[in-house]
């Protein structure tokens, strides 16, 4: 459900106007849930300013895992989540019980659920898990061949030159688990990295990179061997943490079904926090 404002308003009288047998109450509760956005943008408040020609669009009810954990997607053969920035992917020796996999297991029982990829435990944003024997052998078929489509954002330190281009290297783990770029294919595994900036400020760059391989710490290491490190990333250099996390978000995952053929798009919006740090930091009149 979508509409084009027709004047300068304010977002509550634009649901009001989308969905006129609704309540004032209910329509917070839409926004408070994060189902309405304004031109692609999630929406935080019922008072926010909506420009004439700006599209307001009402998203489907969330469903949670546990009450922790959005689905974005679900169907016999996998299902696709939204993690939040500090929730491990899978469990380790120090935390067994809050991680996706842990929240889903308990969500899907006594169905199966497999785990397929992971992504950093300070990284958020989308990733896919497997309900199916089937349903992991072709995704995990996906993800061998690179036949499926992973896009992030990330918010580094200084400037990126030139503004597009790709890094490839060799990486290797040592013993205190931190992973090193190398130009030395004996001592690594190739790692490629496409990136593009997508706008600046004079401290920060927010870069959009996508993952031709998916290596652990992969995207971390290379902005640091680039000179520009992760904001927040202080395991890779650097020196400011402006929102207190690591500024590094999964955005979208898209691929074919390995069991249906249907192509799916999961995708996950910018944090709000990722966007202040840009704008506090951009003069007015400012960037691209």
């Amino acid at each position: 459900m979508q509409k084009n404002a027709e004047n300068d308003t304010h977002l509550l009288d634009c649901l009001t106007k989308l969905a006129p047998d609704s309540s004032k109450s209910t329509l917070r509760s839409w926004i408070k849930e994060g189902r309405v956005t304004i031109d692609g943008k999630t929406a935080k408040r019922a008072d926010e300013p909506v420009a004439k020609g700006q599209k307001v669009a009402l998203g489907q009810k969330p469903i949670f895992a546990e009450e922790k954990l959005r689905i974005v997607y679900e169907d016999r053969h996998l299902v696709a989540i939204e993690k939040p920035e500090g929730m491990l992917s899978v469990p380790t020796a120090f935390e067994k019980n809050e991680t996706a996999y842990a929240l889903l297991k308990k969500h899907y029982h006594p169905r199966r659920v497999h785990v397929v990829h992971r992504i950093d435990q300070d990284t958020s944003g989308v990733m896919v898990f497997a309900l199916s024997e089937e349903g992991l052998k072709g995704l995990k078929e996906l993800f061998e061949k690179h036949d499926i489509h992973r896009a992030y954002y990330a918010v580094v330190e200084g400037s990126v030159i030139p503004a597009k281009g790709t890094w490839q290297s060799y990486l290797y783990e040592d013993a205190r688990y931190m992973v090193h770029a190398t130009d030395d294919p004996t001592l690594g595994t190739i790692a490629i990295t496409h990136y593009e900036v997508e706008k600046t400020s004079p401290r920060y760059t927010l870069l959009k990179l996508t993952l031709e391989t998916g290596r652990k710490n992969q995207i971390r290491v290379h902005c640091l061997q680039c000179g520009c490190p992760i904001a927040g990333d202080q395991k890779y250099g650097a020196a400011t943490d402006p929102v207190k996390r690591l500024c590094l978000h999964a955005a979208t995952l898209e691929f074919v079904h390995p069991v249906t053929g249907k192509m799916l798009r999961f995708a996950s919006p910018l944090p709000e926090s990722f966007h202040a740090v840009l704008n506090r930091h951009t003069p007015k009149g400012g960037s691209k």
